[in-house]
């Protein structure tokens, strides 16, 4: 993980991978819905691509916080039109210890195929489309 750090640390991040939400009352209690434009730039750049039938039945993603070491395995779901964070939300925003209106950032670093909690200082580079 050492190794991801620097590499995020030293390089600014792609704007197109980062999906970032502001936690509501619902998104702690339950599962989070994630932004519907920020998970589709993200899923249009997973390698390989994700189906939408892996979506509805749900795909595990590895998350992890580099700043306490810590690693999570959540399911990625498509259901009604939205994108949520299932099963594996619960520990992770517990451990995290999100509370309502937070921001909870993530970044899809592509080379290791994870998601990254941006809980650090990081810069971002907005691509022109």
């Amino acid at each position: 993980m050492k190794t991801i750090g620097s590499t995020l640390l030293s390089d600014p991040l792609d704007a197109a991978l980062i999906i970032s939400k502001q936690l509501t009352k619902s998104d702690v209690k339950r599962n989070v819905i994630l932004p519907k434009q920020q998970t589709e730039s993200v899923l249009m750049r997973m390698d390989g691509g994700v189906t939408a039938e892996e979506l509805q039945n749900g795909k595990v993603v590895k998350v992890i916080d580099l700043e306490e070491g810590d690693e999570y395995m959540v399911t990625l779901r498509s259901r009604d039109n939205k994108y949520e964070f299932g099963d594996g939300w619960y520990t992770m925003k517990y451990s995290l210890d999100l509370q309502v209106g937070e921001i909870l950032k993530l970044y899809w670093y592509q080379d290791q195929r994870i998601f990254v909690v941006l809980n650090f200082d990081h810069t971002v580079q907005h691509v022109p489309a």
